[in-house]
């Protein structure tokens, strides 16, 4: 807490926090960071703060506190209060921040939602050390066409923030993205499960290098590390809950001829994730957005239990 006051302290022209984040930290109250994209990205209005307002109030109920990530008015957000936050959600121009346009953004004092890599350089400048998002991005699958790799996966590297995710993203190339991770040495961990999870797939087929029983015991490795002067992040992949999950028989299909469609109207970089589970939303009839809701509160109160660990 001590380093996240002097960060504040010395920053206050490009940092503000929440009132709760300020009465937290002067309480030594752990915090769990949040991205913002999710709200201004991920999913429509109003269930995007229905959402916010919910994954919130889980991490409070397990006596922690949540720090929401954004951009507003030139400055870095770390937690927004609630007549910020509704406001926020209500915006139509926001700007998508990633680590590598997060200078930028703030300089043109444009409102932006924060992804997993923005938020996690947040994190490590804030010393705040678990951030709970939705899933990871990674490598697309059409990557020898397009390059396209995710900048997650490098800001995870750096981070050496634990990340608690539900796998990367489905619409991703699951094998290609397990394996980067393995070359750029971030252990990815499976909470409670030998394989991992992508997302709406619940299991892979994958092997996980280790298997995690318990917020302690992640807490414990990334004491271990820390103390090793070891500076990746950890990967804490948390199955979606299996009333949630979805048959990889019946959304592959649809997944594979959204990327065609979006192909064909040159939709690619940063509008081609958005534009994708949106149009998987629509052709769900919302069983994507419903599992979506539902695998972030999993990994917010995983999150919030490993915040409580790490501080004991």
């Amino acid at each position: 807490m001590l380093m996240i006051k002097k960060f504040i302290n010395k920053n206050k022209h490009l940092i503000k926090c929440s009132r709760e984040v300020l009465k937290a930290i002067d309480n030594k109250i752990p915090l769990v960071a949040l991205e913002s994209s999710i709200i201004s990205h991920g999913m429509p209005y109003p269930q995007s703060l229905e959402m916010a307002k919910e994954i919130e109030g889980i991490i409070k109920d397990e006596g922690v506190q949540p720090a929401t990530l954004a951009i507003l008015d030139g400055k870095i957000q770390i937690g927004l209060d609630p007549e910020i936050l509704d406001a926020f959600a209500k915006l139509r121009y926001v700007e998508k921040v990633s680590s590598s346009n997060l200078n930028s953004t703030i300089f043109s004092k444009k409102p932006g939602g924060t992804t997993v890599s923005g938020s996690l350089r947040i994190c490590k400048l804030a010393s705040i050390c678990v951030f709970v998002t939705g899933g990871i991005g990674g490598v697309h699958r059409d990557v020898s066409e397009s390059m396209d790799v995710s900048s997650d996966l490098q800001a995870i590297k750096e981070s050496e923030i634990i990340t608690v995710c539900a796998g990367p993203k489905t619409i991703l190339d699951i094998s290609k993205t397990y394996e980067l991770l393995e070359t750029l040495s971030i252990p990815a961990f499976s909470y409670r499960q030998n394989n991992l999870p992508a997302f709406w797939y619940r299991d892979t087929k994958l092997q996980s290098t280790h298997r995690i029983e318990s917020p302690e015991a992640i807490a414990k490795i990334y004491s271990i590390a820390r103390s090793m002067n070891c500076c990746n992040g950890l990967l804490l992949c948390n199955p979606i809950p299996k009333k949630y999950s979805l048959d990889q028989m019946y959304l592959e299909p649809l997944i594979l001829n959204g990327v065609m469609k979006l192909k064909k109207s040159n939709i690619t970089g940063k509008e081609l994730t958005p534009s994708l589970l949106k149009y998987l939303v629509e052709k769900t009839n919302g069983k994507t957005l419903l599992s979506n809701i539902e695998l972030i509160k999993n990994n917010a109160m995983l999150g919030a239990k490993v915040a409580k660990a790490l501080d004991h």
